[in-house]
């Protein structure tokens, strides 16, 4: 009996041991994923003829109603002029798509249908359901067509007076169809898992320091070592200069991560595994976050300028 708890005790000390040796450190990294609906925003951004950026969109704000109880009344305008408003705001909040105030038939365009808007009020409840069509197209040939809804029931034992306001829930309705669409149509903000090499023992502390996200101190430290530099040096650099450069969203900084990560695939880095997925990963990124920056800069010259004014 006391040999197989033995055995097993020293099974599981050699396990431990295993496990310890094959771990890989790892950094979670902010990053942006290409949008949802990636083949349609493909299309519009060939056909787009924005400068910078990756889609110019016209905003038309002559809605239809297509379905036949859907008519041009108070409530139908309500939710028109909502959608409008919250969708001129998020479109600028992107950084990625912008407005073109200018009525051009060559331009991409951003149509609505409703297709339905029923509201119901009891004496304690009150109900939406609201369903709404977006249409991108160019020149009668349609990119993108698809139909978002919402739907909600508030109810309170104390009445309408514990409930939110018709308003208020046509304000939310709004706000979120808009949103919806804007983020199938954006690059989405999302983290991803990057393993590291390793590294001499004179600077394998900086994999802590960037697991800290004391990137700028894990940075310094590499620039000022003075051992041999692989294709591992350059690599890490490359992942605390991406890190760096997310956490204070500075564009030299990723332009210094790109010139790293070059390094390490030129010297080999092509044959590992680690460094080719890592590499990857921070291509598909920087290609969106040059393009997102871009935008940044049109539409806060197009907001100061007064081309357009964003609602609340």
């Amino acid at each position: 009996m006391f040999k197989v708890k033995k055995s097993l005790i020293v099974s599981g000390v050699i396990g431990v041991l295993f496990l310890s040796a094959c771990a890989k450190e790892q950094l979670i990294l902010k990053t942006y994923s290409p949008p949802k609906k990636q083949e349609q925003v493909k299309k519009m951004i060939e056909n787009s003829e924005a400068s910078t950026g990756f889609i110019n969109l016209q905003l038309v704000e002559d809605i239809d109603y297509i379905c036949e109880s859907v008519g041009k009344n108070k409530a139908s305008k309500d939710m028109a002029q909502g959608l409008i408003s919250n969708l001129k705001k998020y479109i600028n909040q992107t950084n990625f798509i912008s407005l073109n105030t200018v009525e051009d038939d060559a331009s991409v365009s951003l149509d609505m249908q409703i297709l339905r808007l029923k509201f119901v009020q009891t004496k304690n409840s009150r109900e939406l359901h609201v369903k709404v069509n977006f249409v991108i197209r160019k020149d009668g040939a349609e990119f993108y067509s698809e139909p978002y809804k919402y739907d909600t029931k508030r109810q309170s034992r104390a009445g309408l007076q514990g409930l939110p306001s018709k308003s208020e829930i046509f304000s939310d309705a709004s706000e979120y169809l808009a949103k919806k669409l804007i983020k199938d149509i954006s690059p989405i903000k999302t983290r991803k898992i990057v393993e590291l090499k390793d590294l001499p023992d004179a600077i394998q502390y900086t994999v802590e320091y960037a697991k800290g996200k004391n990137f700028k101190g894990a940075i310094k430290a590499m620039e000022n070592y003075k051992g041999d530099k692989g294709l591992e040096y350059y690599f890490n650099l490359g992942v605390y200069y991406e890190g760096y450069g997310s956490q204070i969203d500075n564009m030299a900084m990723f332009a210094k991560a790109q010139e790293n990560y070059e390094k390490a695939m030129a010297m080999g880095g092509s044959k590992d595994e680690t460094i080719v997925k890592g590499k990857m990963k921070f291509d598909n990124f920087y290609e969106i976050i040059k393009k997102v920056a871009e935008q940044q800069v049109a539409n806060l010259k197009q907001t100061s300028s007064g081309q357009y004014e964003l609602l609340d």
